[in-house]
């Protein structure tokens, strides 16, 4: 596919996306991921492959025509971003940014700080302990995500 045209395309589904998001609340924009949504094409071509592309291409665009007004319902836009997601997660390990870190947080809370605090009786201790382990391995995962360039 030319670069040009495809350069075109996401500059298209960008300005219809900044269209959009000018009227959104900022819990919209949060739940709608509009930023990561404008990364996501940084990868076209380096971590998705050229010959892939323009599949990908398609589906992003599918899912920004989604998009609703900022007074309608945004559900079938985020289960076919989610969706989107999720497919290039599976086939490409490419994350949103501080994914594991989200994940990891209440995890280590509950497995560990809840665990260990109950059985001991020190909750107040253990909780935060659990917190503080999360955050680390979550952000270290993440970190090793963005120094092979996986994160949008």
């Amino acid at each position: 596919m030319e670069h040009s045209s495809l350069n075109q395309r996401v500059d298209n589904l960008i300005s219809l996306i900044n269209q959009k998001a000018q009227e959104y609340r900022r819990k919209q924009i949060q739940q709608y991921e509009i930023e990561a949504m404008k990364r996501l094409p940084q990868k076209f071509g380096t971590v998705i492959p050229e010959k892939e592309v323009e599949i990908w291409m398609e589906k992003f665009e599918k899912v920004i025509q989604k998009l609703p007004s900022s007074t309608e319902k945004g559900t079938p836009y985020v289960k076919a971003k989610n969706e989107l997601f999720r497919d290039l997660n599976k086939k490409y390990k490419i994350q949103r940014k501080g994914q594991w870190t989200a994940i990891m947080l209440p995890v280590f809370m509950s497995s560990i700080g809840v665990a260990i605090g109950a059985s001991t009786g020190n909750l107040a201790l253990w909780i935060p302990i659990g917190i503080i382990i999360g955050f680390v391995v979550g952000r270290s995962i993440d970190k090793n995500a963005e120094k092979k360039g996986l994160v949008f």
